[in-house]
């Protein structure tokens, strides 16, 4: 195995294991810290950040493998999470195709229409697909999208330093002709 392929799986496995952390810092410390305020989604956070940087190819599969493990941590049922998830992939890779902007900035606005696309289709989609519906809620997700908001900007800097942590520096300096990194 190359050092390359060595540093992607060590990538692969830490945003796993920060997706794990962040899943149970929403559903068991932030109620017990503060009780009145939805906790930000940093998992949605960091869903939308591997949308916007990773390849497309890849990433809908490893999104659909967190939208799994994301059931573990939450009352989302599976298809509810990967027909979301699918829906909020879709609009930013469009968007992200359609609008070239990069940095923090871009990635704040976003989260911001990232998140209530991922609302508004978890509540489309579970009047379309479950026998007893989601409730809308309105005040509780206008909540939990401004906390999206609030919260994005600091987070991108921790997903993109960890993301360029294990940036694989062989990949820009490899010529042609000289192919000995493999991915």
């Amino acid at each position: 195995m190359t050092t390359a392929r060595f540093r992607y799986y060590l990538k692969l496995f830490l945003f796993t294991v920060v997706f794990f952390m962040a899943c149970g810092f929403q559903t068991s410390f932030w109620p017990h810290l503060i009780s009145f305020v939805p906790s930000p989604q940093i998992w949605l956070l960091m869903i939308f950040f591997i949308t916007l940087k990773w390849p497309s190819l890849f990433t809908i599969f490893y999104i659909y493998f967190l939208g799994f493990c994301l059931t573990r941590f939450s009352l989302i049922p599976l298809k509810m999470a990967w027909t979301t998830l699918l829906i909020t992939f879709t609009v930013l890779t469009i968007l992200k195709n359609r609008i070239q902007l990069s940095g923090v900035f871009s990635f704040v606005i976003y989260c911001l229409f990232g998140s209530f696309v991922f609302h508004v289709g978890y509540v489309v989609m579970s009047d379309v697909l479950e026998k007893s519906p989601s409730q809308v809620q309105f005040m509780d997700r206008l909540l939990q999208i401004l906390m999206n908001f609030i919260f994005s900007y600091a987070f991108y800097y921790f997903f993109e330093w960890l993301d360029q942590v294990f940036e694989i520096k062989e990949a820009w300096n490899q010529t042609p002709d000289r192919q000995d990194y493999d991915l």
